[in-house]
């Protein structure tokens, strides 16, 4: 190995924690700080300060991540925000700023996403069926560590159908991913990576009829996970219909009942603190609603860290500020995206659109790991990705 590919090693350190210990151990943020340090360092030893200047001024999403930056920075003095998100959202910054983004190459991302569908897969397998543990005892919880392989399982699919160079690594990882994704029982996952995965195949199913062979492959293989699986699908499926029923009949002591809940509370939450929002203070706010016996008892004793909406969550923390910044986050990279290449076009808009659904029952900008992820890949892809010869 020549002092090269030693230095772009090091500068690609946080991408190659991203796709392996961050899927596999309780607060893996913490290593990326280090990981960060070491890329930066080594950054500024081979390009100096030319490629934070080059970022800075051509990229507008990390103007956005900078702009989030600046107000969790306000947050956490101003009312309280979490320590671990505001270390993942600086990590992110700093990297992204002085990252060089011709490293980032198509034939790096395709190896990296297997590796971290392997990863994933062996987590969920080992953690849910091997040691049967619930969900709520993995080291990672469940619904970030789905939102994860769901990531990584559509970035592959867009690979897979719009780049022939790297087409059976890509699906692979797809077929990776998506039992991945069935094994971590995540229902609002499920309904947001197939619904998109759905979308995909019928925009491109005249494309994939050309490699018949490969696709049929891979729905075979799915399929027949699915079917392993059927226990475990089955299980999730019933305990929907009975949680829909008990709601029907006005018993809203169920998981997603106890999510009714919660959002019907955010006219409440919100009082008074409509601009900034409510910060680390919410807890009080909620106590005291309680208290007044607007909060039953089930949804007391559950005591949300979080309301399992990312807009009512980032509205009742962070308020209209950070309900704003949270939306750029999600509607920036699509703003100039008919300038882009083809799979960059798919890549990003899969990955948004994920988000966004997932948004709706959870909150992925709230976990290190989902943040980081998210954060990483579309700030890089947007940027790498088009100029097709650079990227291939």
């Amino acid at each position: 190995m020549n002092k090269s590919s030693i230095y772009n090693t090091l500068i690609l350190l946080p991408f190659y924690w991203l796709f392996s210990g961050m899927l596999l151990m309780s607060g893996g943020d913490k290593p990326m700080v280090a990981m960060v340090i070491i890329s930066i360092i080594t950054t500024l030893c081979c390009y100096g300060f030319s490629t934070i200047k080059v970022n800075i001024k051509q990229d507008k999403f990390l103007w956005v991540i900078l702009a989030v930056t600046a107000y969790t920075i306000f947050s956490y003095y101003y009312h309280g925000y979490s320590s671990r998100g505001l270390r993942a959202i600086l990590c992110a910054a700093l990297f992204l700023s002085f990252f060089p983004r011709h490293l980032f190459s198509l034939r790096y991302l395709s190896v990296m996403m297997a590796i971290g569908s392997l990863c994933s897969v062996f987590f969920a397998f080992y953690y849910g069926q091997y040691l049967s543990l619930s969900r709520s005892a993995w080291p990672i919880n469940a619904i970030p560590q789905a939102t994860i392989s769901a990531s990584i399982g559509l970035i592959a699919l867009s690979l897979s159908i719009t780049s022939d160079k790297h087409r059976t690594i890509s699906i692979f990882t797809f077929v990776m991913c998506t039992i991945a994704i069935l094994l971590s029982q995540t229902r609002g996952l499920w309904l947001g990576y197939f619904a998109i995965t759905g979308v995909i195949f019928i925009i491109k199913f005249k494309d994939l009829l050309a490699h018949k062979k490969v696709t049929l492959i891979a729905i075979a293989i799915v399929a027949l996970c699915g079917f392993t699986l059927k226990p475990v699908i089955e299980s999730r499926v019933n305990t929907t219909i009975d949680e829909v029923n008990k709601i029907a009949h006005g018993d809203l002591d169920t998981s997603f009942g106890l999510r009714l809940q919660m959002w019907q509370l955010t006219p409440q939450l919100i009082e008074g603190h409509i601009i900034f929002g409510q910060g680390s203070e919410h807890y009080k706010r909620f106590n005291s609603l309680y208290k007044q016996g607007d909060v039953s008892k089930a949804l007391k004793h559950f005591n949300p860290a979080h309301y399992h909406n990312q807009y009512i969550d980032k509205l009742i923390k962070d308020g209209v500020i950070g309900l704003f910044l949270l939306i750029a986050l999600l509607v920036t990279p699509l703003l100039s995206i008919s300038d882009k290449t083809r799979v960059t076009r798919y890549m990003l808009s899969s990955l948004v659109l994920l988000y966004a659904i997932a948004g709706l029952t959870d909150v992925p900008f709230n976990h290190a790991q989902t943040l980081l992820l998210y954060l990483l890949l579309i700030c890089t892809l947007q940027t790498t990705t088009q100029n097709k010869e650079s990227y291939e």
